[in-house]
């Protein structure tokens, strides 16, 4: 039997208001739309993610995009496989295809951060293979908020503390996050009236995780005026500083490095020339490309290094597998021998 070819209007239930929120949510895929590239969903079954998915079939049909949503079966409760096929199913109703991904091995610690690890890997595993190039996800404003509280919380500095990018490149990957200006009760709205089944996670209401405490912290602050609009005016500010730090930073790149075939080189004048955090940064991109790693070395690692760059005498260090020579007017980056 053919498939009928419904428009998207005729899938999904979107009000007025809720069609204006779609218009914000394309505006932020423009580059796909541009392209018409293969798209695929982290979709774990909540209402986030799922009125992702109702928002993104709009749009896949639209831009005669082919769309796949990538569902986890996390193997933590009994009926976690039957929970997510029924997730799976609701989504086929509107002609979304679905893969589900199992976790296969035992969580034995440090839960929340742990699944989220394995479950990047299975969905950037998967893309990779199946030659798809972006990756949504459902983070919503309120995902942000807590994301703050919890840096916070931590002692995180204005890196940590600057909101989540919309787009962030990861293992070749482009993750977008269209959502991180929507609110949780408009996402809620979506779901709940396309959808008959909505996936609660137990966890998210319990006080033995982080983040359920800092959810119930923040619905209290707000009580006391610390609302989600000033909040977010925080994060604007945040992110405006960083991007200045980010300028000055290639600027400095331009400026003080220079690279050839075999080595690289550091001008002196960095380390004179320039405040600490321009130094640091420069430092920890220079690692990244180096290395092709997805993380530069610790702080405490880096530190050094700037304060053996900042002394006048020769001496040499060894960090991340390559060595850093310190000579009168700059210091030679190469890699290290390793036999």
């Amino acid at each position: 039997m053919k498939k009928r070819n419904l428009s998207a209007k005729k899938l999904v239930k979107l009000s007025a208001r809720e069609f204006h929120l779609y218009n914000k949510f394309e505006k932020k895929l423009s580059k796909i739309a541009k392209i018409k590239k293969k798209l695929a969903l982290a979709v774990s079954g909540g209402p986030d993610s799922l009125a992702l998915s109702v928002l993104s079939k709009v749009f896949s049909v639209k831009y005669k995009i082919k769309l796949i949503a990538l569902l986890i079966d996390h193997n933590l409760r009994k009926n976690s496989f039957k929970e997510i096929t029924t997730v799976s199913n609701e989504l086929k109703k509107f002609q979304i295809k679905t893969k589900i991904l199992k976790i296969k091995r035992k969580i034995k610690s440090n839960l929340h951060a742990t699944a989220r690890q394995i479950r990047y890997e299975l969905m950037i595993n998967f893309c990779k293979k199946n030659k798809i190039k972006y990756l949504l996800i459902g983070h919503q404003n309120d995902d942000v908020i807590e994301n703050f509280y919890i840096r916070l919380s931590r002692g995180s500095g204005l890196f940590g503390l600057a909101p989540i990018e919309v787009i962030k490149k990861y293992k070749s990957i482009e993750f977008i996050r269209p959502l991180l200006d929507f609110k949780k009760k408009d996402l809620s709205k979506i779901a709940s009236k396309n959808f008959n089944f909505i996936l609660k996670d137990p966890s998210n209401s319990k006080d033995l995780y982080l983040r359920s405490r800092i959810r119930k912290l923040k619905n209290q602050l707000e009580k006391e005026g610390l609302n989600q609009d000033r909040i977010n005016s925080t994060l604007a500010n945040l992110a405006s500083a960083k991007s200045a730090i980010e300028h000055f930073t290639r600027v400095a790149e331009k400026k003080y490095l220079l690279k050839n075939k075999r080595k690289m080189t550091i001008n002196k004048k960095l380390f004179t020339n320039e405040p600490y955090e321009i130094k640091f940064r420069v430092l920890s991109n220079l690692f990244l490309k180096l290395s092709k790693k997805d993380f530069p070395p610790r702080s405490k690692s880096i530190n050094r290094l700037i304060n053996l760059c900042n002394g006048k005498r020769i001496s040499k260090m060894t960090l991340g597998g390559y060595i850093f020579a310190n000579g009168h007017k700059n210091v030679i980056v190469f890699r290290e021998n390793r036999v």
